[in-house]
């Protein structure tokens, strides 16, 4: 085991690191919760009046009848209209339904089959049926030239404590028992109710649908954020699935990045699109194996198929935004940034916290945003005792921050890891990190 020993970091009530933390903001840019916005008044039906009643006409004086003969009778004055009746509720019209902005319906669907898998590789799926609602799409933001990027492995990374995994998920399929008295049956379909609800409305903010995570640079942790997502994104009862376009290293023996993924989030569904030996980029890897590289357009559709089945989809990428993954059908390369404008997708971008990760992380955005992705940042591994420097990346990257991990998160029990994940995020990933005045004043008091 590597051990890793680090300096005591300067006092965090002197003077230098109190002008740091005073540049914190008191709230994140991110609002915590949504309020639904209130439906109009029900319109009241105007008071009604009953029609001003026509005095009888006083007949005329007559003479009087003959002697001997009975007097006629008097003609009773005519009754006066009743009012007509007020409405019933039910013919009032209805209020009209405001719709809430960027929030769609859940709608309950029966499951389809996963698809099957590119280049012959397996994935898993969760075999208990779930209702999925409909993902949020954007309109896909214009394309625009690739800026020279360097490729780089991505296999797990020892540092980041990614241990070996227990599994790839629970195998599809399943047996159905039931007891002679038909008890089984009706369990089965009592749980097959339950499982059929819809999930809860999508909050204001929340990333939904299909998520690209990507990194500055390879070994900055992006498996471990991928997971950290899909645990909160769980605990939060959505249906997730996480695909890995391209793994690489396999040679090496070292926990795949899925196998960690399920090690600790344990989401619904896994895939890996395609496997490399050597840990490069995953074209130059199949260039050098002399197997199929990653086709564009099939990883597209591939991940689109996981997309009408779940709530988020996570895509890990390998290495940085600009690292060459496969080719197109004309044969020119593709990057994650190629990917994820193809797809539409909003990008998490995981950075580090020590010195260089300003530049690296600027350069990763401005590319992003000049292909009209929208992008966030998440720290990759936030250290146990953090220096100045420390202090200073974080107050400068708080307006892009979507969240922070602790370094070491990768080494811990699935279990804590799973509780732990919202509390490193904030609500646009599922989390409840509002506040990062309160995440640094807390951080620092415990070191």
């Amino acid at each position: 085991m590597r051990t890793v020993t680090t300096a005591r970091p300067p006092d965090p009530t002197s003077a230098d690191l109190s002008g740091v933390m005073a540049r914190l903001p008191d709230a994140n840019v991110v609002l915590k919760g949504f309020t639904f916005p209130p439906l109009p008044s029900q319109p009241t039906p105007p008071p009604t009046e009953a029609p001003p009643t026509k005095a009888p006409a006083t007949p005329l004086p007559q003479d009087p009848p003959p002697t001997g003969e009975p007097a006629p009778a008097a003609p009773s004055p005519p009754a006066a209209p009743s009012p007509p009746a007020a409405p019933s509720p039910a013919e009032v019209p209805s209020p009209p339904t405001t719709p809430s902005s960027r929030l769609t319906d859940a709608v309950a669907v029966a499951p389809v089959p996963a698809m099957g898998d590119i280049s012959g590789n397996v994935g898993s799926t969760r075999d208990d049926a779930g209702a999925y609602s409909e993902p949020i799409t954007e309109d896909p933001p214009s394309g625009d030239t690739d800026l020279p990027g360097n490729g780089a492995g991505d296999t797990a990374d020892p540092a980041d404590g990614e241990g070996p995994a227990t599994g790839r998920g629970e195998p599809a399929g399943g047996q159905d028992t039931a007891g002679a008295d038909g008890t089984g049956a009706a369990a089965a379909d009592e749980s097959s109710a339950v499982a059929q609800a819809a999930p809860r409305r999508a909050e204001a903010g929340e990333w939904r649908g299909i998520v690209v995570v990507t990194g500055t640079d390879t070994d900055v942790g992006k498996t471990i954020v991928t997971a950290a997502v899909a645990a909160a994104a769980l605990a939060s009862g959505l249906r997730v699935a996480v695909v890995k376009p391209g793994q690489t290293g396999i040679a090496t023996g070292a926990p795949t990045d899925i196998e960690v993924i399920t090690r600790l989030a344990a989401p619904d569904t896994t895939r890996t699109l395609a496997e490399y030996p050597e840990p490069m980029a995953p074209l130059a890897a199949a260039t050098v194996a002399s197997l199929p590289p990653l086709e564009l357009y099939e990883v597209v559709d591939a991940i689109r198929a996981e997309a009408d089945k779940h709530d988020l989809v996570l895509v890990e990428g390998a290495g940085g935004l600009l690292v060459p993954m496969g080719v197109r059908p004309s044969g020119e390369a593709w990057t994650v940034a190629d990917l994820t404008t193809t797809l539409g997708a909003k990008t998490v971008v995981v950075a580090r916290a020590g010195l260089g990760t300003l530049n690296h992380t600027a350069l990763t955005l401005e590319a992003l945003d000049r292909r009209g992705v929208p992008a966030g940042v998440v720290i990759g591994a936030w250290p146990a005792e953090p220096d100045l420097v420390h202090w200073a990346n974080l107050s400068d990257m708080v307006p892009h921050l979507l969240g922070a991990l602790p370094a070491g998160a990768g080494r811990m029990d699935p279990g804590v890891f799973r509780r732990s994940a919202p509390g490193w995020l904030t609500p646009t990933l599922y989390g409840f990190l509002d506040n990062w005045r309160v995440w640094a004043e807390e951080a620092s008091e415990g070191h």
